[in-house]
């Protein structure tokens, strides 16, 4: 025979609430933070790396390619896919840039305009 435990009334509420509120802590902790450093840390590497392409260390074409295989690998969000348009579209862009079809002002003007938007839809 197994004894059976009583537990007031008045305790058992505690007992089952607080596992309950650590299990929704820890969620919504889990669900933000990752999320938002990993997007910081994508930015703190995309600025690095256009500094490098605008000095001429890495092509604006490898620059986007790059981006565009670390943005997929991040945690799929709103914010991730609007910045992987962005990346398709400037890819393309460079691509065109480097096969010499557009001069570096047309590419710096088209750049510009492709990372207004991408601010812009980001705020």
């Amino acid at each position: 025979m197994i004894p059976r435990i009583r537990i007031p009334a008045k305790f058992s509420s505690f007992l089952w609430a607080a596992p309950v509120a650590v299990a929704l802590a820890g969620a919504f902790s889990g669900c933000a933070h990752p999320r938002d450093g990993t997007l910081e840390e994508f930015a703190r590497w995309h600025d690095n790396a256009r500094a490098e392409a605008e000095a001429g260390l890495l092509s604006w074409s490898e620059l986007y390619k790059q981006s565009f295989d670390r943005l997929t690998a991040l945690p799929p969000s709103l914010q991730q896919d609007t910045r992987l348009e962005n990346t398709v579209l400037l890819l393309s862009t460079a691509r065109k840039f480097e096969a010499h079809e557009m001069s570096a002002q047309q590419f710096a003007t088209e750049r510009d305009h492709i990372e207004t938007q991408l601010q812009a839809r980001l705020r």
